[in-house]
C-alpha cells in the first residue's frame, strides 16, 4: 500500500471514531434519583412590610404590641402537581424573630402547583418519645420546644409586650406569652402555587407569615386583654384550661401564611 493510501486510511478511521463523540446525546428523562434544588425562605412581615422585632405595632383591636419571640414548627411540607407529590421535610423548626430564614432543600418535581404544610406537629410526630430523637434534631431536646410535663411539644412560641393605649411607641407595660400545643392545635393548609426552576435551575419559594394576622382574620380578633397567656395548662382532672384561646390563636396563625 502506498504511503498516500496509508495516510488516507488513518484519516478515515480517525473521522469514524470522532463522529460519535461529536453527536449530541439524547435528552435523559428525569429519574427518581435526579433532584432540583429548592431555596425556601420563611419571611415574617407586618401588613406586608418587613417585620422588625424592635418596632411597636398596632393590632386590629387597637392595642400596641412588641413581638419578642416568634418560633414555630412546620410539618409535612409537600409540593405537588398533576403527576404526583414530593415531601421536602416531615418537620422543621423556624425562629423568625429576627427576620427571614432560608433552607436549601431539593425536590424530584420539575414544577409544582400546590403547597401543603402543617403548623405545629401532627400526632404521629407529637407523641414520639423524646429519648429516641437526636438532641440537635428539630424535634430533639435542644429545640426548647418540648413540654416534658405533657410528653408532647409546643407548636408556636408567640411572646412579647403590649399596652392598651394606642400610639405608645415606648416601653410597653404588659407581657403576653401564648404557646400553642396539643393535637387539637395542629393545623394544615394548602396554597396554590406556580413553581418552576429559574435560570440557574433552582426553584425559589418565599413563604410569608404576616404577624399582624395573628391578631385578626377579618372576623375573629385576638384581644390580649381577654387572654394574654396560654401554656397548655390542665386542671386536676386533666382537662385543658381556656382551650378556646389556644384554638382561636391556632386558627389565626395558620391563616397568616401566604406564598409570594
Amino acid at each position: 500500500m502506498s504511503r498516500q493510501l496509508q495516510l488516507l486510511s488513518v484519516l478515515l478511521l480517525t473521522a469514524i471514531l470522532i463522529l460519535p463523540a461529536c453527536k449530541k446525546d439524547p435528552e435523559v428523562p428525569r429519574s427518581e434519583g435526579q433532584y432540583t434544588p429548592l431555596k425556601l425562605t420563611i419571611t415574617p412581615v407586618w401588613n406586608g412590610a418587613p417585620f422588625n422585632a424592635a418596632t411597636n405595632y398596632q393590632t386590629a383591636s387597637g392595642e400596641q404590641v412588641n413581638i419578642t419571640l416568634l418560633k414555630f414548627y412546620l410539618a409535612k411540607f409537600t409540593l405537588s402537581n398533576d403527576q404526583g407529590e414530593g415531601q421536602l421535610f416531615d418537620a422543621d423548626l423556624f425562629d423568625v424573630t429576627n427576620g427571614p430564614l432560608t433552607r436549601v432543600l431539593r425536590t424530584s418535581l420539575e414544577r409544582a402547583h400546590n403547597l401543603h404544610f402543617g403548623l405545629g406537629l401532627p400526632p404521629e410526630i407529637n407523641h414520639i418519645p423524646l429519648n429516641t430523637i437526636p438532641p440537635n434534631a428539630p424535634t430533639g431536646n435542644n429545640s426548647g420546644m418540648y413540654w416534658s410535663w405533657g410528653s408532647m411539644y409546643r407548636f408556636v412560641l408567640f411572646e412579647g409586650h403590649f399596652d392598651t393605649i394606642p400610639g405608645n411607641m415606648g416601653q410597653l407595660p404588659f407581657n403576653f406569652s401564648i404557646h400553642t400545643g396539643f393535637d387539637t392545635c395542629y393545623r394544615e393548609r394548602s396554597i396554590p402555587i406556580n413553581l418552576l426552576p429559574g435560570a440557574d435551575d433552582t426553584m425559589r419559594l418565599d413563604l410569608r407569615v404576616d404577624v399582624s394576622r395573628f391578631f385578626t382574620n377579618g372576623t375573629d380578633t385576638l384581644d390580649l386583654t381577654q387572654g394574654a397567656f396560654w401554656h397548655g395548662e390542665v386542671n386536676d382532672i386533666g382537662e385543658v384550661i381556656n382551650v378556646n384561646l389556644a384554638l382561636k390563636v391556632a386558627n389565626l396563625q395558620i391563616a397568616a401564611f401566604s406564598v409570594e
